[in-house]
């Protein structure tokens, strides 16, 4: 829970976890917590170091599943988590699959080329979490989390594009810059022209609709969370839009107290009477 407090800012991960019920919290706690630190060795430190200190990570990763456990307590729980779940480890192979390709970065020449590493990425872990607090019982239930992954994705694809152009990484497809005219060193640049906010919005339409689809969905005694992931989702992509061309030089983030509205209704729900 400590290592997720701060994820995201402080909102997803973390107000997600705490509105899970308190049986799969710790399941849940061990495989976010674990994706989260292999995301920082990824994104964050000198870039020199980087791509050192998450094979090393990697390598620990499989030394503990190897070995049964770790003296680590966020690997101990993951391979706990995955065991105890009867987890397939390619989930995990995709996933730094992914983040491998986030340090050997190439531009991303089609959606589909970005929706299936968004997949690899996201798509298998989040559908692992859901499984572990007991929305995923079945093949169709994990593709529709998958499917919501790319969604979630592309938001923060949107959202952190000034924090992501600096590392040297665009996410947009380079097809849909293509559609609106807008040329990738523009926008590398942060050079604003009139037809990024074309592209912006289309990328947002195309978030926007996926959440409208899944808001419909029944996962049970996870639904609220669902919904309320739905809705923070929407509160990022309005405020991106607001942003405007400001988007190319700060991350986008609502308000804590705009997002803690949605998700509070949800953890007090939780909460022992």
């Amino acid at each position: 829970m400590r290592e997720l407090a701060d994820a995201d800012g402080g909102t997803a991960r973390y107000h997600g976890l705490r509105s899970a019920p308190a049986a799969a919290r710790p399941h849940a706690a061990a495989l976010l917590a674990h994706g989260c630190r292999a995301d920082l060795y990824v994104d964050s430190g000198p870039v020199e170091d980087r791509q050192r200190h998450f094979t090393a990570f990697v390598e620990a990763t499989w030394a503990a599943f190897a070995a049964g456990g770790s003296h680590d307590p966020v690997l101990h729980a993951t391979v706990h988590t995955y065991r105890t779940h009867g987890m397939h480890l390619s989930v995990m192979e995709d996933m730094f699959s992914a983040m491998q390709r986030d340090l050997d970065f190439r531009d991303f020449a089609t959606f589909g080329e970005l929706r299936q590493w968004c997949m690899q990425m996201t798509g298998g872990p989040m559908a692992m979490v859901y499984r572990v607090m007991g929305a995923v019982t079945e093949p169709a239930y994990e593709l529709l989390v998958r499917e919501f992954s790319v969604s979630a994705q592309l938001t923060d694809a949107l959202r952190d594009l000034s924090e992501d152009l600096d590392d040297g990484r665009l996410y947009l497809p380079l097809e849909d810059l293509d559609r609106f005219n807008v040329r990738a060193e523009d926008i590398k640049s942060k050079r604003w022209t009139p037809a990024m906010a074309d592209l912006i919005a289309f990328e947002a339409e195309r978030v926007t609709e996926q959440l409208h689809k899944a808001r419909d969905v029944d996962h049970g005694p996870v639904s609220a969370i669902w919904r309320a992931r739905c809705e923070h989702l929407a509160l990022l992509i309005a405020a991106v839009l607001a942003a405007g061309p400001d988007v190319l030089h700060r991350p986008v983030q609502p308000s804590l107290g705009t997002l803690l509205n949605v998700w509070r209704p949800v953890m007090r729900a939780v909460i022992p009477c």
